[in-house]
């Protein structure tokens, strides 16, 4: 390119004197000079870039951060305890989990619970400092964090970085779900992938556990990793409280004194679900994502007399007859994702969940059929859909926000699996369940429920609805009965 300049102002610079065109020499040099740095200065970006893009590629930013430099994570770090902190900076062989706590929002949500669900994610570290993943995501739901009252919270003190360190309280692992997986040969990444919609009506279900009883469904289960926790949680919630104790599968003082089960035992302990819960049918359209939903319920010991797993396409019109009327209640987890699902699903809630009648000796209506909805709050479907159970199946509705808190706790470094079990238990009964977290993220949803209206009595949907009698403008959304003469728009 200089050369070229060059010649091209020294040809045109032949009608100019000599000082003329040492001053355009002079003048090309600078440019040259500033083309130079301006060729290393995108060198130097694009090398950054690459070395943002191996990060961001990396397992998570705050275990590399720690991995990197071992000494943060140091002994005051409330997560890795004395006996099974690493020695030195060699971590070889080691075990890092990376761990988040999800739970709702004590101010912010209008349904709370103190119980809280534990994520964690194992890597090992290969001699290379690299983080390779093993195994499968691991589930710990917890109690209150008011159970461990009486130790003090840790002494203040300083990161390497000069920031203080942070800290939150865990309660008790009242029960633990471990291998539980996702369908990494889901082509659309929907069904077979967990998301935080399942999170969120898991811990709904620990705030209401009074809403999983007889026989129930789960419409688009996937993995089956939502309706479990929510099963299991419940089970462990309704056992909380001493009245309500014998009515429950196990109290969460028979789960805190049963001795932890070894791997070499024959018989193994089965979930905790709740005692009135006569049994669970999980359900999906896509054969290879139940295959994954099986090996989640037996990975997490739940009682095979207590679930059953079948084909269900909601989408289609038709619906089976064995299922019409047959459901004490109905769960699902972000199935209205989009508007054209909202019709189909809301047709198959209405002829599968049981009618609740109007008792005339009691004077009041029998509530036999609950159906519970949970996804983000952003989705406008979900309202489309309470709009068409209220208008187009008149059934009673109801919407409640959610706020879901994700923390995300420091990792842990362990020698190996083995201890992890100690580590828990010393990190309640010793640390006071003390945890040190780096970040706190905050999420909307939105809980959509409902039952039927009184006077329908579980058969004559073909006339009682007026989504199928073609009546569905005469309807306000509370699924009440328009004046003679109006129409909703």
């Amino acid at each position: 390119v200089f050369i070229f300049i060059y010649e091209k102002e020294s040809h045109i610079g032949t009608a100019f004197t000599i000082h003329q065109q040492k001053q355009r020499i002079q003048h090309l040099s600078i440019m040259v000079l500033h083309l130079s740095t301006a060729v290393l200065l995108v060198s130097l970006s694009i090398s950054i870039s690459v070395e943002s893009v191996k990060g961001f590629l990396t397992p998570n930013p705050s275990v590399r951060q720690y991995f990197e430099h071992p000494n943060t994570n140091s002994r005051r770090n409330r997560n890795v305890p004395l006996s099974m902190s690493s020695n030195g900076n060699d971590l070889t062989g080691k075990v890092v989990a990376q761990r988040y706590i999800y739970r709702m929002s004590s101010t912010k949500s209008s349904t709370t619970t103190p119980y809280t669900i534990e994520e964690r994610q194992y890597y090992k570290v290969a001699e290379d400092r690299s983080l390779d993943s093993f195994g499968e995501r691991c589930f710990i739901l917890r109690g209150s964090e008011n159970a461990n009252d009486g130790i003090e919270p840790p002494e203040e003190s300083m990161k390497k970085n000069g920031m203080p360190r942070i800290y939150t309280k865990l309660g008790p692992a009242l029960h633990c779900v471990k291998d539980l997986k996702e369908d990494e040969d889901d082509m659309d990444g929907l069904g077979g992938t967990v998301w935080e919609s399942s999170y969120a009506m898991a811990l709904y279900c620990m705030a209401h556990p009074e809403f999983i009883k007889g026989k129930g469904l789960e419409v688009g289960c996937g993995v089956g990793v939502g309706g479990i926790l929510s099963i299991i949680g419940a089970g462990l919630a309704s056992g909380s409280t001493e009245e309500e104790a014998s009515n429950a599968y196990q109290s969460i003082e028979d789960i805190a004194n049963t001795p932890v089960q070894s791997e070499n035992d024959d018989e193994q302990l089965m979930a905790p679900v709740p005692k009135q819960l006569s049994k669970i049918i999980m359900t999906d359209s896509h054969q290879n994502i139940l295959k994954v939903c099986m090996d989640n319920l037996q990975s997490s010991a739940f009682p095979v007399s207590k679930a059953e797993i079948s084909m269900l396409d909601w989408k289609q019109r038709i619906v089976p007859n064995e299922m019409r009327d047959a459901f004490d209640f109905i769960i699902g987890c972000d199935c209205a994702y989009y508007f054209p699902l909202v019709n189909p699903l809301a047709r198959t809630v209405a002829y599968t969940l049981k009618s609740s009648p109007y008792d005339r000796s009691d004077n009041q209506q029998v509530v036999r059929g609950n159906f519970l909805h949970i996804g983000p709050a952003h989705r406008e479907s979900i309202g489309d859909l309470k709009t068409k159970l209220s208008r187009g199946f008149r059934m009673e509705t109801r919407m409640k926000e959610i706020v879901l808190e994700r923390v995300d706790l420091a990792p842990l470094i362990l020698d190996s699996l083995d201890v992890e079990a100690e580590q828990m238990k010393v990190e309640i009964e010793v640390e006071g369940g003390y945890v040190e977290y780096q970040n706190i993220e905050n999420s909307q949803y939105t809980a959509l429920s409902g039952h039927h209206n009184e006077d329908y009595d579980g058969f004559n949907g073909d006339y009682f609805f007026p989504a199928e009698n073609g009546k569905e403008g005469s309807y306000r959304d509370n699924g009440s009965e328009l004046d003679f003469g109006t129409e909703t728009a």
